[in-house]
């Protein structure tokens, strides 16, 4: 069995040496260890200067009563009377300030005694004195030690007084360390968690100033951590989540891109919050994916501040840049419509363009899921159109102006001269009008989108 204790206590011992202060019990044990080492200087200082005091008090009293004892002592003393040296030294009552007494001749004889030199005594010597001449000595040792008991019981007692003020201060450091670390371990456990993947979720707000000027720091920063993650789930819908549908994804596709680029997309995440923000995009994809699906195309991926719809891939549609410029016109239209009929849906303000080109489709590993990513200068050059048009305006590049037969009757109006990668500049066009049966198409499609929505 103490085998088995002994095992289990150095178990323990390991333990406890393995187990890492945190910063508050530091704080405790700081304060404790300062307060006690002050209370041990100040007992000390104490007991020392006490200490000398009471003795010497003691050694003073002694000597004022040997002094008055040589007076008593002198007529005995000058006919050497030991009886009378003896009984005086007897009758006289020194109470316990001194252990014992001698009395000697010229010659350093006792000529009388009484009790014993104790260990610690102060030896204490008086001469007897008759008219200025000396007739004898009087040798006593003082009891010392009464005056280092008291000295001791005030030491003992300030120890006391110390190691409670010490457990008091170690306490209450601790609890104000606690307040500060408590809140720093809390967020260091949430940043763990963050790191890990999961939402940034902050401890409960501090209440000492210093915390509480971090916290509204990182309030801040969860925040629009939560609107980068809210956006990018949001985003996310804009990305085609089938996998590769390209017969050859390492090959050029000539496909028409509608570019819409969302404007304003920093304000916004700084004036809503994640789940505003969640739900205006889905109802924007909503928008977007019903124009795309009745046109052959297909909303693509979100890009820079954009979104990408394709039209073209992999079917090889003829009218491929037809479609991409109806597409266009009724998601414009569809945003218009809403804005003009006071829709609780929060107005965004887009720049559309479209471009036709040679598109190269990489695919990409993620997830199990093989996704393509758009290569190739078309992509670009749609994007800067975009950043090139206006608002409830639809820019469109001469490539894709080119693939749509003048004698549909579209109107145009002349766009703004824009220099491509190589430096060169290109002719661009605002849509201006389609013709009335297109027109009248389009209207009742944005009529049908429209109701399917407010009834949902």
């Amino acid at each position: 069995m103490e085998i088995f204790d002994s095992l289990g206590r150095i178990m323990l011992l390991r333990r406890l040496r393995q187990q890492k202060l945190n910063t508050s019990q530091i704080i405790g044990l700081t304060a404790a260890l300062m307060i006690l080492a002050t209370g041990l200087l100040v007992c000390g200082l104490t007991y020392s200067h006490l200490s000398s005091q009471l003795r010497t008090t003691s050694i003073d009293d002694s000597t004022r009563q040997l002094r008055q004892l040589s007076v008593a002592l002198t007529p005995s003393l000058l006919r050497q009377d030991r009886i009378s040296l003896n009984l005086t030294l007897n009758d006289w009552d020194s109470g316990n300030a001194i252990d014992g007494i001698r009395v000697l001749d010229t010659e350093q004889q006792i000529l009388a005694e009484r009790g014993q030199e104790q260990t610690g005594s102060q030896k204490i010597s008086v001469p007897v004195l008759q008219d200025a001449k000396n007739i004898g000595l009087i040798i006593s040792f003082a009891n010392t030690a009464t005056a280092t008991q008291l000295s001791q019981r005030y030491f003992s007692i300030g120890l006391i007084a110390s190691s409670v003020l010490a457990l008091l201060g170690a306490l209450i450091a601790y609890q104000f360390g606690e307040r500060h670390s408590y809140y720093t371990r809390r967020l260091q456990q949430q940043m763990l968690l963050w790191q890990q993947g999961e939402d940034l979720t902050l401890p409960t707000k501090p209440r000492d100033a210093d915390n509480l000027a971090l916290h509204l720091t990182l309030e801040k920063i969860a925040r629009r951590e939560s609107q980068k993650r809210a956006m990018d789930v949001a985003l996310g819908q804009f990305m085609s989540n089938s996998d590769s549908p390209y017969p050859d994804p390492l090959k050029y596709y000539d496909a028409a891109l509608l570019f819409i680029e969302i404007q304003d997309l920093e304000i916004l995440q700084n004036r809503l919050s994640a789940s505003e923000l969640t739900q205006t995009l889905n109802q924007y994809h909503r928008l977007l994916s019903q124009a795309a699906k009745l046109y052959n195309g297909k909303v693509d991926r979100y890009l820079g501040d954009g979104v990408v719809m394709m039209f073209g891939i992999p079917n090889n549609d003829r009218n491929a840049s037809l479609h991409c410029l109806y597409a266009a016109r009724l998601f414009s239209g569809l945003v218009n419509y809403l804005r003009e009929h006071d829709s609780p849906l929060l107005a965004l303000e887009f720049h559309i363009a479209a471009h036709w080109g040679p598109v190269l489709m990489a695919p990409l590993q993620e997830d199990n899921h093989t996704q393509c990513n758009l290569i190739g200068d078309t992509v670009h050059w749609a994007s800067h159109l975009a950043s090139q048009s206006e608002s409830e305006r639809i820019l469109v590049s001469h490539t894709l102006a080119e693939h749509i037969d003048n004698n549909l009757g579209i109107e145009w109006h002349e766009g703004p001269i824009a220099s491509d990668l190589h430096g060169r500049e290109q002719s661009t066009y605002w849509l201006k009008k389609l013709p009335d049966k297109n027109e009248s198409l389009i209207q009742r499609q944005i009529t049908h989108i429209t109701s399917m929505a407010e009834n949902v």
